[in-house]
């Protein structure tokens, strides 16, 4: 074990990693768990059994409340606080898996619904049972094709073997399942855009309240959850709400899985406790690849805001981050190391927000437009310190004044490049050209083909190093 000083506290900070696990990357030890027998063999659905009929829904809320498992598809609300919010109205309620995963460094969700689909079904099936749902969809990204293959045959199977349905394993309680395959754009994994997508419409977000909790799919209580949310409540249940509060920070705690992309040595999707520091998260991952050095990343994805070597002893939870003014999301950490000019990096991200807007919303639309062009004209060589006060003005104003949080998660890396490399927005608008050994870098708008890719899956050790 080594040790550093952690810049923030002054304190010493450990760089030892902390030992990976395998609750919700089960298949890493168990190859063929997406085949239902290979996921009974290993004690899949015992959770099921152990619930429906002998656990009162109420109970099982309170263990979901016990075990502070918070969602894990951006906004981190926990989900007991979220089941709770179910208005009790007579007649239908829906649950809803959200896995239009189409964030550029972002490819958890893929793997686990690939990979490890009946897991995330006896999630849904706790799910419902909690809510009272009758009906559960599992939304998928349209570009996911080979998750759309693997979660179909594992709802055959299912079906088949009287786990989903009118009766859900001689309970008497009814799940009906079934698959929805998203248009392509990002905006439908925004929960409200999803579902006005689901009921033939186009993905524009609803303004809120009211919430999907009251007022949801055709107008009913519906729970939509991100599918690593939904993978984990079969954790809770099995280990205990206790065990599990007790794995990682005790403000969201649990297993969680980080998709690590950019420049290190091994990208992937790496299962560690929840507060994992981004230091350690990079050692776990080889080191910074080609032996550069750090210079920055974002810790959740394309809508998070830029960290640097003063953060690397930060725990990546939802409270460390929030703290810092920044934001956890779905746990997608892009690294960029000592050659990346910063002016290039934000442009790509705003291209990628630009083009994805819905357009509903005035302040999104047009100032992710006017961002992209401004930096588009600093990296170009045309920009000027008007078009960097421009930047820090715009970013700043955006945020709160849309109906969803593509703008303020657009505004963030803009926002956080300004604070932390103001010298290299300067350089380009005197210079016309990138600082001295800094390359402009082009983010990938689409990461199917990304760190975790594979033509048929789940050969996936290459991303795995071995416990």
């Amino acid at each position: 074990m080594t040790q550093s000083i952690d810049k923030r506290t002054g304190k010493k900070a450990t760089t030892e990693a902390p030992e990976q696990t395998r609750h919700l990357l089960r298949h890493l030890e168990h190859p063929n768990i997406h085949r239902l027998a290979d996921y009974r063999k290993a004690g899949g659905y015992s959770t099921v059994q152990q619930v429906l009929g002998k656990v009162s829904r109420e109970d099982l809320t309170e263990w979901l409340a016990v075990s502070n498992l918070r969602g894990r598809g951006g906004a981190g609300q926990p989900v007991a606080k979220k089941w709770r919010r179910v208005a009790d109205v007579p007649g239908q309620r829906y649950v809803i898996a959200n896995g239009d995963e189409s964030e550029p460094g972002a490819f958890k969700d893929r793997e686990l619904m690939e990979c490890n689909p009946h897991q995330l079904i006896e999630g849904l099936i706790l799910s419902a049972y909690a809510v009272k749902a009758t009906r559960a969809i599992i939304y998928i990204r349209l570009e996911y094709e080979l998750a759309q293959e693997r979660v179909g045959r594992a709802l055959k199977e299912a079906e088949d073997a009287g786990i989903i349905g009118g009766d859900v394993m001689g309970t008497g309680v009814e799940v009906e399942f079934e698959i929805f395959v998203s248009g392509g754009a990002y905006i439908c994994g925004e929960q409200t855009a999803l579902i006005e997508s689901v009921e033939g419409k186009l993905p524009y977000p609803r303004p809120k309240p009211p919430y999907p909790t009251v007022y949801g799919l055709w107008g009913r209580p519906t729970v939509v959850q991100n599918i690593e949310t939904l993978s984990a409540i079969p954790v809770v249940v099995g280990l205990g709400p206790e065990n599990f509060a007790a794995i990682g920070s005790p403000l969201a705690p649990g297993p969680k899985v980080y998709s690590v992309s950019g420049h290190v040595s091994k990208p992937g999707n790496y299962e560690l406790p929840m507060g994992t520091t981004l230091r350690q998260l990079i050692a776990v991952c080889g080191g910074i690849s080609e032996g550069r050095r750090f210079k920055a990343a974002l810790p959740g994805g394309a809508a998070s805001g830029f960290l640097t070597e003063d953060h690397l002893d930060l725990p990546l939870d939802f409270e460390s981050l929030k703290a810092m003014g920044g934001e956890f999301g779905t746990g997608t950490v892009m690294i960029f190391d000592q050659h990346t000019c910063m002016v290039g990096a934000a442009q790509s991200l705003l291209r990628f927000f630009h083009d994805e807007s819905c357009g509903k919303c005035t302040p999104c639309r047009e100032g992710t437009r006017f961002m992209f062009q401004w930096l588009t004209a600093l990296e170009t060589g045309h920009g000027s310190q008007a078009d960097i006060d421009a930047l820090a003005r715009l970013s700043g104003a955006v945020p709160g004044t849309t109906c969803c949080a593509l703008a303020d998660g657009a505004c963030l890396p803009v926002a956080t490049g300004l604070m932390y490399f103001m010298d290299e927005f300067t350089y380009h608008a005197q210079h016309g050209t990138c600082p001295p050994g800094e390359e402009h870098i082009h983010l990938p708008h689409d990461d199917v083909q990304g760190a975790f890719h594979d033509e048929r899956a789940p050969a996936l050790s290459e991303f795995h190093p071995p416990k």
